[in-house]
């Protein structure tokens, strides 16, 4: 009975309700990077849960506040030293009201990710298991800014506490955002990062957070929600200071877990990443249904690239997470393909498939995947034309841009194509080496001098 008149009577439905209106209107009314590649919060339930939690950096702030409004509640209505004096013990009254706050909160949450699903099942997308523990960090990490808030504002019941403390938040928040995106520079030391519950932007829609990450977060947000609690049950000073032990206990066991670099925040999804092979050609169980569609043209590349030395014998998905720094991963072995990054893949002929997997004699781009150049682009194109016969633009993202661009690839593919068969071969293995070792200029390889 006193559970459901705190559900009715405290600021939990509030605060439920601005949690679930400010997500959804982020996700639905905002065309964000969650709607684009490489990883589209419909493609896949982990990376649905994935942004959900990289929303949290606006949203922790907002439930921290509300919580903060809540723990003031007593000293507002001005009944603190009458409750003092009942029998009840302090923390019967703090379990019903921190359960309504942390219910509704964190049902709040299950609902913007129910939402999320929804949407991976309405656009055809896969359901992955490895969605459970991002959830569940992100309810756990919801619950404990809740109740951290009202512990706050029950220790300092000033009307700037809430609002306060929301800004605290909020900054604090995006620091530790910000040391979890690789490209930025965050002030803080990376390691740090995970001590709020917001993750960076998701860098593939075939990823998921590490176990060191998930088993420090939850020690972290656990040890703050048993402080929070105590905090909101202790009548005394002694007892307040004996509160902080979970939140310092917490502390030092998470630090070590969690990870050193951004990179070593996220692994691949083993269920969305598993190898879908036929042969030689193997894509992930996310793009299975690109299967068929691939192995044909796969096949007849892998043929031609035969007989180059140390030619490659097999064609695979690149299912790792995707680097904002770094080119993509190659192998002399094995031609990657970006099915997530390059969502052309997804849509291309035959045609396009053959000249994806013959592009840079088997390499990919040593460009990293936010620039392009036309040295690069160019000589992939020739290497691709070398085979098959004909100068087709490469089915990438980057193939607008380049239409401007055609002129010096196209002049530099009528020198290259006039050149003796030999010398021809000897440039196309060549540029297999550079664009393997990531040295040298590419277009001038095969044509030398034909951008100046």
């Amino acid at each position: 009975m006193i559970f459901r008149i705190e559900l009715r009577r405290s600021i939990a439905p509030w605060a439920a309700l601005a949690l679930l209106a400010f997500a959804l209107g982020f996700l639905f009314l905002l065309s964000g990077p969650w709607w684009k590649v490489p990883a589209p919060w419909t493609a896949q339930t982990t990376t649905t849960a994935l942004w959900v939690r990289f929303l949290l950096q606006f949203l922790w702030p907002v439930v921290v506040g509300a919580g903060a409004i809540q723990g003031m509640r007593d000293s507002r209505s001005g009944v603190t030293e009458l409750l003092a004096t009942t029998p009840r013990p302090h923390w019967h009254r703090a379990l019903r009201l921190a359960g309504a706050v942390g219910a509704l909160t964190g049902l709040a949450y299950l609902l913007v990710f129910a939402v999320g699903l929804g949407e991976v099942l309405a656009h055809g997308g896969f359901v992955s298991p490895a969605f459970v523990p991002v959830l569940l960090i992100g309810v756990l990490g919801v619950v404990a800014g809740g109740w951290a808030g009202m512990a706050v504002g029950r220790l300092l019941p000033h009307p700037l506490t809430a609002p306060g403390l929301a800004v605290l938040t909020l900054v604090g928040t995006t620091l530790c955002w910000m040391a979890l995106e690789p490209d930025l520079d965050a002030g803080l030391p990376r390691r740090l990062g995970p001590l709020a519950p917001a993750l960076a932007e998701p860098r593939g829609a075939m990823v998921t957070t590490t176990v060191s990450l998930d088993v420090g977060q939850a020690v972290w947000f656990g040890g703050l929600a048993v402080t929070a609690f105590l905090l909101l049950s202790a009548g005394s000073t002694r007892a307040r200071l004996l509160s902080l032990l979970p939140l310092v206990a917490g502390v030092a066991i998470a630090l070590p877990l969690f990870p050193a670099a951004p990179e070593a925040a996220l692994t691949a999804d083993s269920h969305a990443a598993r190898k879908v092979c036929d042969g030689p050609v193997c894509v992930a169980a996310l793009h299975r249904d690109r299967l068929a569609a691939l192995n044909g043209p796969a096949r007849e590349a892998l043929a031609m690239l035969a007989k180059l030395p140390g030619a490659p014998t097999r064609v695979e998905e690149q299912v790792a997470p995707d680097s904002v720094t770094e080119p993509p991963r190659r192998d002399a072995d094995v031609v990657y393909l970006d099915f997530q990054r390059n969502d052309k893949l997804l849509t291309a002929d035959a045609a396009g498939l053959r000249a994806a997997v013959l592009s840079g004699a088997g390499v990919p781009s040593c460009e990293r995947p936010s620039t392009a150049s036309v040295s690069d682009m160019g000589a992939r194109m020739i290497a691709a034309a070398y085979f098959s016969g004909e100068l087709t633009p490469l089915p990438e993202y980057t193939s607008r841009w380049f239409a401007t661009r055609a002129a010096p690839i196209e002049r530099a593919w009528d020198q290259f194509r006039a050149l003796p068969a030999d010398v021809r071969f000897a440039r196309i293995v060549a540029l297999r080496q550079v664009l393997l070792t990531c040295h040298g200029e590419p277009l001038d390889t095969l044509v030398p001098g034909a951008l100046r």
